[in-house]
């Protein structure tokens, strides 16, 4: 218990090892046993850090109250009358070292319950900056003494930050703590609990798409958006396909909605636009600004940081037009367990039309090198499922990767045009199309295989444009 409370302090194997003085294999082997004895892999590498799995900090306030309480016991009580003088007076020169990292070792440092007297004062307060500030001293007292927020916690500070309540360099302050830290999936399900609120999404009473497809792309990425032109197929196929997104504001902000004009996909404004163009033409792309612009603009700050913010985590799991299925792309492969825990923590994610209609959520993540799903079949890939509260590890086996036949005479957006029109023929751009409206299919019908569904979409491909 006590390695496992330095682990979730210190994010580190490493560092863990030095405060325990113990050696970096050693601390490894005994993560190793606190992963077999909880069945939960504790620590995910993200980057260059680790951080903890839901489970680890569900944990880790109980740890702090076992490791604090350890210690007391086993500090014995001097009673310096009674002790008699011998000349050995001389303290060690190295201290043992606490067994609760939150022991005071430096004078004047406050005790836990004083820090926690003091965060309990600060929620009584009406003010919103003062409430607020309650949770920033809890993100950032330090190692040892900071926390994860709870699900309602974050949904509170959130909301004040949504609804304009706090100094911006406090919401600044939240947003980079958690960043830096990592994100914890209560902490993301709480930001996205708010934002539903805050935007009023939890309205519709019936299902108005089958599939939510999230695309926020960086303006910097050179890649064309494929993955449009597998979202048409689905719609030509007669399914209700709902892309929301941003492609941030540099030279290519408008990527995704010039992209989407040439395949005559309606660019639409709000929610209503958004749920008319469904049923007219089964798709639409309806950019964040268009329902929740507060949240665009912090997306727009990143050239300021230069860093990803949880609000471009937020923004995938929003399912604005209440999508019973939705295939989400993440940029990293620690996002993916990060994604799928939220939404089974997010109450809010099964909708009561869901419930009525006796339909599964079905959501699955795609790890890439862009936040869409956009699917290059030729290695083998794991597909992360989560149908209700069913979890599920889908392996894909790698395609065959025909040859990519090199661009000649046209810009990257005329030779995307090309592809879709038939003018160009690329079979590797082909299959990247084929196989991530594959991925799409199987996600709205999650009773099918991806080989299926790839044959299907294929099939799609060649009957496009011949209505």
């Amino acid at each position: 218990m006590i390695a496992l409370d330095t682990l979730l302090v210190e994010g580190s194997v490493q560092k863990a090892a030095q405060q325990m003085s113990l050696s970096a294999p050693a601390m490894s082997r005994l993560l190793n046993q606190i992963r077999e004895a909880f069945d939960d892999p504790i620590l995910v590498r993200s980057g260059r850090r680790m951080i903890p799995s839901p489970k680890a900090e569900n944990l880790r306030l109980r740890l702090r109250a076992l490791a604090n309480e350890a210690e007391s016991l086993l500090t014995p009580e001097i009673n310096t009358q009674s002790q008699p003088e011998t000349g050995w007076q001389q303290p060690a020169l190295l201290a043992t070292p606490p067994l609760s990292l939150r022991a005071p070792l430096i004078g004047g440092q406050p005790t836990p319950q004083q820090l926690a007297n003091q965060l309990a004062e600060l929620s009584q307060n009406h003010d919103p900056v003062l409430r607020f500030s309650r949770f920033l001293g809890i993100l950032g007292r330090g190692a040892g003494n900071s926390r994860p927020l709870t699900i309602e916690e974050t949904e509170e500070a959130f909301s004040l930050i949504l609804s304009g309540q706090v100094d911006p360099m406090q919401a600044s302050a939240f947003l980079s703590l958690i960043h830096y830290r990592g994100t914890a999936a209560q902490e993301l399900a709480g930001m996205i609990r708010a934002a539903r609120n805050h935007y009023q999404l939890n309205t519709a009473t019936t299902l108005q798409a089958d599939l939510d497809w999230p695309a926020y792309l960086s303006p910097n990425s050179p890649r064309a958006p494929w993955f449009l032109q597998a979202a048409n197929l689905l719609a030509q196929a007669g399914y209700k396909v709902a892309i929301h997104g941003s492609n941030g504001s540099g030279s290519n902000g408008g990527k995704i909605e010039q992209a989407a004009c040439a395949l005559d996909i309606p660019v639409t404004h709000n929610l209503s636009q958004a749920n008319h163009s469904l049923t007219g033409h089964n798709i639409t792309y309806l950019p964040l600004t268009g329902f929740a612009p507060a949240l665009a603009s912090m997306m727009a700050l990143y050239p300021l940081f230069a860093a990803r913010s949880p609000v471009g985590d937020v923004v995938h799991l929003l399912n604005p037009l209440q999508a019973r299925a939705s295939l989400l792309g993440v940029s990293r492969p620690a996002y993916r367990e990060l994604h799928r825990d939220a939404a089974r923590l997010m109450q809010e994610y099964v909708q009561p039309a869901h419930r009525q209609s006796n339909l599964p959520v079905q959501l699955n993540v795609l790890s890439g090198n862009r936040d869409v799903a956009e699917f290059y079949p030729f290695r083998v890939t794991t597909l992360l499922s989560l149908t209700g509260s069913d979890s599920a590890d889908i392996i894909i086996k790698a395609l065959q990767e025909p040859e990519s036949l090199p661009r000649i005479g046209m810009d990257s957006f005329e030779y995307w045009q090309a592809i879709w029109q038939g003018t160009a023929i690329d079979p590797r751009l082909e299959t990247v199309i084929t196989a991530t409206a594959a991925l799409g299919l199987m996600t709205i019908n999650p009773d099918l295989d991806f080989e299926h569904c790839h044959n299907k979409t294929r099939e799609y491909w060649q009957q496009r444009n011949k209505a």
